[in-house]
C-alpha cells in the first residue's frame, strides 16, 4: 500500500472545513468525494463550516511523525488559516511521556518534558504552545480522577471558546 493510499485525502479535509461534506460522509482514501456524490453539499451555510480544526496526537509519537503526514497536517492547517479557523493539538499520553506526570499528574505544566514536547510539536506543526494541551488519557483507571477530567474540560472550554469566537467573527462579516 502506498502512503497516498491512506487516511484521508487533503482536498476532502479542505473541503469539510469549508462545509461542503455533509454528515455519514465515509472518506476514501482512494477517490475524492465529488458534486455528484449525495453526501457533497454544494450550498454550505454557517452551522456546516468548520469552526475549530482539532488535532489529537499521542505526545510520544510527535516526534516520529512522517514527513508526509507533518506536510499534509501543515497544508490543512495553512487552509484553516486563510479561512480563520482558530487550531488545537489535543496532545494525549502525557503520562507515558514523563514519569514526573506519571506519578503526580497536577505537574504537568511544570515538566520540562512535556514543555519541550509542546515546544517540538509547535515547531512541527506550527501551532503556538498555547493552542497546545496535554491531557491524559483514561485508561488503566477504575474510578473518576479530577485532575484528568480538570485537563480535559480545559481543553474542551478553550476549544468551545475559539469556535465562539469564529463563529461570531464569522456572523459579523456576513
Amino acid at each position: 500500500m502506498h502512503k497516498e493510499d491512506r487516511g484521508i485525502r487533503r482536498d476532502d479535509i479542505i473541503k469539510l472545513l469549508n462545509g461542503h461534506i455533509k454528515s455519514g460522509y465515509t472518506f476514501n482514501p482512494l477517490k475524492p468525494i465529488t458534486e455528484e456524490d449525495p453526501k457533497y453539499n454544494k450550498n454550505p451555510t454557517l452551522k456546516d463550516r468548520i469552526h475549530c480544526l482539532v488535532a489529537v496526537l499521542p505526545a510520544h509519537t510527535v516526534s516520529l511523525m512522517d514527513d508526509s503526514i507533518i506536510e499534509q497536517m501543515s497544508d490543512v492547517r495553512k487552509e484553516a488559516r486563510d479561512l480563520g479557523i482558530p487550531q488545537v493539538i489535543i496532545m494525549t499520553k502525557v503520562d507515558e511521556l514523563c514519569p514526573l506526570v506519571k506519578d503526580d499528574l497536577k505537574r504537568i505544566y511544570t515538566s520540562k518534558i512535556i514543555k519541550q514536547k509542546m515546544q517540538v510539536c509547535s515547531a512541527k506543526l506550527g501551532i503556538p504552545v498555547n493552542c497546545i494541551y496535554p491531557v491524559k488519557n483514561y485508561h488503566e483507571e477504575r474510578t473518576i480522577d479530577d485532575t484528568i477530567d480538570i485537563l480535559t474540560l480545559d481543553a474542551l472550554k478553550n476549544m468551545i471558546n475559539f469556535a465562539d469566537e469564529n463563529l461570531e467573527d464569522q456572523v459579523d462579516r456576513d
